[in-house]
C-alpha cells in the first residue's frame, strides 16, 4: 500500500508547528525529550471501509498533503470514531486554522522529524500457496495474514553537537523550566488547569525543534527566553520587588 512521501510529511510537520492541530489541544507531536507521541491522520481513509474513506481519490491524493493532518493519539482516535460528527470538511478547516495560527517555515530538522513519523513497520505476507502457520500447533491458519505493528513511543537521541548532548547545558535549561513551571503553576489567578509541557512546546515553536535537539550555540538564546518568561510570572515579579531573583545564571548554576 502506498505510503506519504517524506517530503510531504516534513511540509505537513513544519506546518503544524509540532503541535496537535485539534483545536485547544496543546500536546506536541514530537516531545522535548525526543518522545515522538503524534500521529500521521487521513482525512480520507487509507482504506476501504475506514472513517471518511472516498472511492473517487487516487491513491496520490489519499496520500498527498492536503488529505493529511497531525494529531496526538487521542484526538486521532476521536476524530475517526466519529466520522459523521468530524466529516472531512470539518477536518479541512480545522488543518488550515491550524496551520495559518501554528505553521512555521521548514527546518532542516524536520526530515528527520518525518522519518520517525513514517516509520511504520508493515509486514505483509501475500500471493501463499498455502496456509500460513503462526505459533503452531494451535495457531493462526490463513491464505493471506497481514501484520502491522506500529512504534508507539519512539525515543530521539540528540545529535552530536546540540544542548542535549551536553550534560551541563541540559541541566541548566531543565532548571530553568522546572522554576518556569514552579512559578506559573502558582499563580492563582489563572483561568485554566496549568499545563506543564507548554514551555517545552513555546521554546520548540520559537527555535523550531525540541530545545535538546538545537545546536548548542542556540543554548544563550534559549536560556534568555526562558528567563524572560520566568521573570513575567506573578511569583517572580512579587519576589523581585522583595529583593529576591527567580534564578541563578548559568555560572552560578555551575558553581552550586
Amino acid at each position: 500500500m502506498a505510503e506519504p512521501t517524506e517530503k510531504t510529511i516534513k511540509r505537513l510537520f513544519a506546518l503544524s508547528g509540532n503541535i496537535c492541530a485539534y483545536p485547544g489541544c496543546s500536546l506536541a507531536i514530537v516531545e522535548s525529550v525526543g518522545t515522538v507521541t503524534g500521529e500521521i491522520c487521513h482525512i480520507h481513509a487509507r482504506r476501504e471501509g475506514g472513517p471518511r474513506y472516498e472511492t473517487s481519490q487516487t491513491e496520490a491524493d489519499r496520500n498527498g498533503f492536503d488529505n493529511l493532518i497531525l494529531l496526538c493519539r487521542q484526538h486521532h482516535k476521536v476524530i475517526d470514531s466519529q466520522p459523521d460528527l468530524y466529516t472531512a470538511e470539518a477536518l479541512r478547516e480545522m488543518k488550515a486554522i491550524h496551520e495559518d495560527v501554528a505553521g512555521r517555515a521548514e527546518q532542516a530538522t524536520d526530515s528527520f522529524f518525518a522519518k520517525i513519523l513514517l516509520n511504520d513497520l508493515r509486514i505483509t505476507v501475500t500471493n501463499n500457496t498455502g496456509n500460513v502457520a503462526i505459533n503452531s500447533p494451535g495457531a493462526i491458519q490463513a491464505h493471506t495474514v497481514n501484520v502491522k505493528t506500529t512504534r508507539r513511543a519512539v525515543s530521539v537521541n540528540a545529535p552530536p553537537g546540540t544542548i542535549g548532548t551536553d550534560q551541563q547545558l541540559s541541566r541548566y535549561v531543565q532548571h530553568l523550566i522546572k522554576r518556569y513551571n514552579e512559578f506559573a503553576s502558582a499563580d492563582k489567578t489563572r483561568a485554566t488547569k496549568f499545563n506543564y509541557g507548554v514551555i517545552s512546546a513555546n521554546v520548540e515553536n520559537r527555535f523550531g525543534a525540541p530545545w535538546k535537539l538545537l545546536p548548542a550555540e542556540k543554548f544563550d538564546a534559549v536560556c534568555e527566553y526562558l528567563q524572560q518568561r520566568i521573570s513575567k510570572t506573578i511569583l517572580a515579579k512579587q519576589n523581585a520587588a522583595k529583593g529576591h531573583r527567580a534564578f541563578s545564571t548559568y555560572a552560578e548554576f555551575l558553581a552550586k
